[in-house]
């Protein structure tokens, strides 16, 4: 049984998504700079990191909730075309 209903995870998968985009940029910015960061920008970085990691295994669950009802018949979008903007 689900906690959430699709239509509700099609409203929060993109959101999701979004931040995830928002974080991954933010983590470029600091590519190649490590050596010039100062402590407290290699912790936000360290941070945004771990943040990641952890946003993407929720979109991972968010994702096999959202298409096992999908599969059941429920008419929504695909997972993809949630998310293929912020990719």
């Amino acid at each position: 049984m689900r906690s959430i209903s699709e239509n509700d995870l099609a409203a929060i998968i993109p959101l999701l998504a979004a931040k995830i985009r928002d974080i991954k940029q933010e983590l470029l910015k600091g590519d190649g700079r490590e050596d010039d960061m100062t402590d407290e920008e290699f912790d936000e970085q360290t941070e945004a990191s771990d943040l990641l990691v952890s946003y993407n295994r929720i979109l991972d669950r968010l994702q096999e909730e959202y298409e096992a009802g999908l599969a059941e018949g429920t008419l929504l979008p695909s997972f993809e075309k949630l998310t293929s903007r912020f990719v």
